[in-house]
């Protein structure tokens, strides 16, 4: 029994080292020169880049332009919450449709939620 319960341990360390879309350092997905799409939903930020969901993770050159659009209609904002300031928070919007963009400049891990779900939706712009 000990020796099963640790292969699978092993089994699942192995699994997250490989880097999942949830891993900022090797997971995320690289999103090279292009736009950077995130979809908030009811309750969710989820990645149109690599499907992954609260949290959100995408990998991005400098200098993109990450744009967050309501799937459907719900109050939900952006909020960085890393160190003050690293980037200006949306206001709670409410419409379908409705888009959010913020252009990372300089390399980091900028980690956001939505204002009004907290941790319950959450990502992570990783930006090389």
């Amino acid at each position: 029994m000990r020796n099963t319960v640790r292969m699978v341990a092993a089994g699942l360390i192995a699994i997250a080292a490989c880097g999942s879309p949830a891993s900022p350092s090797g997971g995320g997905g690289g999103i090279s020169g292009q736009a950077a799409q995130v979809s908030v939903g009811n309750v969710f930020f989820r990645s149109e880049h690599n499907g992954s969901q609260n949290p959100a993770v995408d990998t991005i050159a400098a200098g993109t332009t990450f744009t967050w659009t309501w799937a459907t209609a719900g109050q939900h904002s952006i909020q960085s919450t890393g160190t003050p300031g690293i980037f200006r928070n949306s206001v709670i919007m409410t419409a379908g449709g409705s888009t959010y963009s913020v252009t990372f400049n300089t390399p980091g891990t900028y980690a956001y939620d939505c204002i009004v779900h907290g941790a319950a939706m959450s990502g992570v712009v990783v930006v090389q």
